[in-house]
Order: structure tokens, then sequence, then C-alpha cells
């Protein structure tokens, strides 16, 4: 979220005052409403699957999607090769339209 709100100010698209803001409310939501979980060795094997398959998945994101289907937790990414390798897995997604 940091380095999107970055990009976001260098180029113009946001002041400082609305990246504050941004990140504030991104932090209250991670810290009230996700969880963390440990990376376990299947995750790495799914991941490795994921990434030969022809979803085109980079390494960090076949990684996401293991882990996701391991928990049985919806993905949710604004990335559209991402939501549409997820989709192709079968994984289910929250809808962000």
């Amino acid at each position: 979220m940091a380095n999107l709100d970055g990009i976001e100010q260098r180029i113009g698209a946001v002041d400082a005052e609305a990246r504050q803001q941004a990140l504030a409310n991104f932090q209250r939501f991670a810290s009230t409403q996700l969880g963390m979980t440990e990376i376990e060795p299947t995750d790495f094997r799914t991941a490795a699957v994921f990434v030969e398959s022809p979803t085109a998945l980079r390494a960090e994101n076949a990684l996401h999607l293991a882990v996701a289907r391991r928990l049985d937790a919806r993905v949710a990414s604004l990335d559209q090769r991402l939501c549409r390798a997820t989709t192709a897995l079968g994984l289910p997604m929250f809808d962000l339209a």
C-alpha cells in the first residue's frame, strides 16, 4: 500500500495529505480485519506448480495464491494478471467493482 501511494504521489495523482489519510485508513483496516499466517513448505511446492502453469504467474504472486488456496481464502487484487490467474486456478475472489 505504501509503495503504491508513493508512486501515486510522485506522479501527481494524489497529494501528501491524501496519501497519509489513505495509508492511515489502510493501516486501521489491516490491524482490525486482517490476520497473519505462516508460509508452510507445501505452499512453496504449490507455488512452483502455479509458476509452471499457463497462468504466467510471478513467484511472489504464485506464493500468495498458494497460501490463499491452503487457507481457502478469497483473493482481492487490482492486478489484472493476478485476477485472471486466480480465476483460472479456481480460487475465490472478492468483487472489487
